[in-house]
């Protein structure tokens, strides 16, 4: 067998760094994703990223003229030992006039619950348009073992809803974030 010439060594080299080079800026992209993700849904509104901020005053005009069918979604996310859900389903609204829904919340393990509602509009675009005063989703909730909770929730519509939404869906996940959340769902069974 002949040694390997100086040019194949030459190319091996070559593919070795691309190789290299390709795996570091595929380890950079993917660390990068989650924040470049964030501002993304921020300037777009996507999941509700831009309306996370808490409505300061509401000084609103109805609009009597227009109505719109609100509906409440509910799920929870795995590893929640909880019973969640609307009391009501839907509302019909009028854009500019300030709303209370009540949603039902229980614990359902024999263990104190952390849980924290992440809400999501459909369609994507109105979630610039729904204004909450008031919200469990603002903050964590701390439940205790057997724990009964009614939610309020205060919003508007904002009356520059494009008018041909007539439609809003919001949608709120609760998710466990209890520091010992398996501890806690185990227990639940």
């Amino acid at each position: 067998m002949s040694a390997p010439q100086p040019a194949r060594r030459i190319n091996h080299r070559k593919l070795a760094v691309g190789l290299l080079l390709v795996t570091v800026l595929m380890f950079g992209f993917g660390f990068a994703l989650v924040p470049l993700y964030n501002a993304f849904c921020r300037i777009t509104g996507l999941n509700g990223r831009s309306v996370e901020t808490v409505a300061t005053a509401y000084a609103g005009e109805a609009d009597t003229h227009r109505t719109v069918l609100v509906q409440f979604v509910t799920t929870t996310g795995s590893g929640l030992p909880f019973d969640f859900r609307p009391e009501v389903g839907s509302l019909r609204v009028h854009p500019g006039a300030l709303y209370t829904a009540s949603f039902y919340a229980a614990n359902r393990s024999d263990a104190r619950v952390q849980a924290q509602a992440v809400v999501s509009y459909a369609p994507g675009r109105a979630a610039r348009y729904v204004h909450k005063i008031e919200c469990f989703c603002f903050n964590q909730e701390n439940f205790a073992p057997g724990e009964v909770r009614q939610l309020p929730v205060k919003f508007y519509l904002d009356p520059s809803l494009p008018l041909d939404v007539n439609v809003v869906t919001v949608a709120y996940t609760y998710y466990n974030v209890t520091p010992d959340g398996a501890t806690a769902a185990a227990r639940a069974d």
